[in-house]
């Protein structure tokens, strides 16, 4: 058990403490009891053994509701852990509370006005078509994709103690860095919220083996209709067949549509509507897709992921305290940076403009790569 009864505790006093600095002694007591645990040789078993378990193709659990099952990390922590190893997916509960979900629905309807001056209203449809562009033609939103990588909407996010927990129970390590990654909008049959094709965002020629967690929270109810993430539970057992289909650099991997192991998968794509909140983490060997928004309301998500830090590669610090600096997006795999495949939206100068910079609390230093963990 990697959250005994203490590091429970622990954080349900973290989350009801206000002073600034009893929330940094409780979080350093908590990472420290965290990273003792995450040592127990148990613990380290079954994180050895996971890359060895090939997956189960099937069906991840719903409810009465229709929603994709979710779990709580610190109190459910053998579903979790036990969903995940059987699928490659697992659906955390409520790592956001509603207030922080509306206020981040709330910015991205202010980014938008502001990045249009005024012109785009993402309550009103009316005025879609005054979505921006930059020189190329591509709007700021694309394929269901907002290009906003750093606000200080996000940070408080990526810092969130609940998410943060998903991670560390995903990883058995404390050690991690926030991916720098975006926004997700789908409006209401709009061209820009298609459906997404059957993919990996890992390649099998290059990496074949357990790399990379993906992950998005919902910021609204995401029912069915509404377009959803959707994935195959258990193709990651699949991945390696994959190598006939991959491109011969990059990480994008589209399914070829005429591929006999495409046609036997495809029927199997589940879409995993969620609520508010609840965070949705796959294995990057696993396929997936979304769903197109054919409801009256807009779907909103954040894409947020974690994997090991990379304290020691100085690369990838740099490129992770320029993007703090810039606020840009851009692709750095290495240094868990995952902006889109190209074209996307490129008036950068536009989102600096109007981005409110990241304020960063002690776990936010960490997750950013500011702080190192060994300072604990």
């Amino acid at each position: 058990m990697l959250f005994t009864p203490s590091i429970q505790d622990l954080v349900r006093t973290l989350e009801h403490t206000q002073h600034p600095q009893d929330v940094d002694e409780l979080l350093r007591r908590l990472l420290r009891e965290l990273r003792t645990s995450c040592a127990n040789p148990k613990n380290q078993e079954r994180y050895r053994s996971y890359s060895a378990i090939p997956g189960d193709v099937g069906s991840y659990p719903v409810d009465q509701q229709g929603y994709a099952v979710s779990f709580d990390a610190l109190t459910e922590e053998k579903a979790f852990y036990d969903c995940w190893k059987k699928y490659g997916v697992v659906v955390g509960k409520q790592v956001l509370s509603s207030s922080l979900c509306q206020r981040a629905t709330r910015r991205l309807e202010e980014l938008t006005l502001a990045l249009s001056d005024g012109a785009c209203d993402l309550r009103k449809p009316e005025t879609w078509n005054h979505l921006p562009v930059d020189a190329a033609g591509t709007p700021l939103l694309t394929r269901g994709f907002f290009e906003v990588y750093h606000d200080a909407i996000l940070a408080e996010l990526r810092q969130s103690i609940r998410v943060f927990l998903h991670h560390v129970l995903l990883w058995g390590k404390i050690e991690l860095w926030t991916s720098f990654d975006r926004f997700g909008i789908k409006l209401p049959h709009h061209g820009e919220s298609k459906a997404l094709p059957l993919h990996t965002d890992q390649n099998p020629l290059f990496q074949p083996n357990f790399q990379t967690i993906q992950g998005l929270v919902a910021l609204v109810d995401c029912p069915l209709e509404r377009g959803t993430f959707a994935c195959v539970p258990g193709s990651k057992f699949h991945f390696l067949d994959y190598k006939r289909m991959a491109p011969e650099r990059g990480e994008y991997l589209e399914l070829d549509a005429s591929d006999p192991l495409t046609i036997e998968l495809t029927p199997k794509l589940q879409p995993f509507p969620l609520r508010a909140g609840d965070l949705v983490s796959w294995d990057s060997r696993t396929t997936h897709a979304n769903t197109e928004n054919i409801s009256d309301q807009t779907r909103m998500v954040a894409l947020i992921a974690a994997g090991p830090a990379q304290e020691q590669n100085k690369m990838a610090k740099a490129a992770r305290a320029e993007a703090f600096q810039t606020g840009l997006g851009s692709n750095v795999r290495e240094a868990l940076m995952h902006a889109s495949k190209k074209p996307r939206y490129t008036d950068q100068a536009n989102v600096s403009r109007v981005r409110h910079p990241e304020s960063l609390t002690l776990l936010g230093k960490l997750l950013y790569g500011q702080t190192s963990y060994n300072a604990l």
